[in-house]
């Protein structure tokens, strides 16, 4: 949940705002009155700012705006494991993959989705420890045929 408008905060940081914004004013002579008009002005719009800013829900708008806006990521992510396997980049990883077959490419395109391998364990009901020590066994087969190369 998102913290309510801290009114002393914000005051502070107009404040030291301010002060900075008019020694900066001053040093590059500018007249007084204009100086003053420009507090003024300034302080109004923050009194506005903090008026709209008191009544904002920021939960409630974080959420309106994830609906209107599409993920852009999830356009371009693969949906099934030959278009994970099509997306991959390096040729060596692609062969390894082939290589060690379908199970183990599921648990990569599962591992690359976001999925923990407790959680790919119950989707393919493959034993955690055995899903680890694939893994392992993966990538040690991967940085061989890498420094042979």
């Amino acid at each position: 949940m998102a913290k309510p408008y801290n009114h002393r905060r914000a005051e502070n940081e107009y404040k030291k705002w301010k002060e900075k914004d008019e020694r900066f004013m001053k040093k590059n002579g500018m007249p007084m009155d204009k100086i003053l008009l420009m507090r003024d002005f300034d302080r109004m719009q923050f009194n506005s700012d903090r008026r709209f800013l008191e009544k904002v829900d920021y939960d409630s708008e974080q959420q309106i705006s994830k609906a209107v806006q599409p993920d852009l990521s999830e356009l371009n992510e693969p949906k099934t494991v030959g278009d994970f396997l099509n997306s991959i980049t390096s040729i060596a990883f692609a062969e390894l993959l082939e290589e060690f077959g379908f199970e183990m490419q599921l648990i990569i395109f599962l591992m690359y989705r976001g999925y923990c391998a407790k959680e790919v364990s119950k989707i393919t009901g493959i034993p955690e420890w055995t899903i680890c020590r694939r893994l392992a066994k993966l990538d040690y087969t991967y940085k061989i045929r890498k420094t042979n190369k």
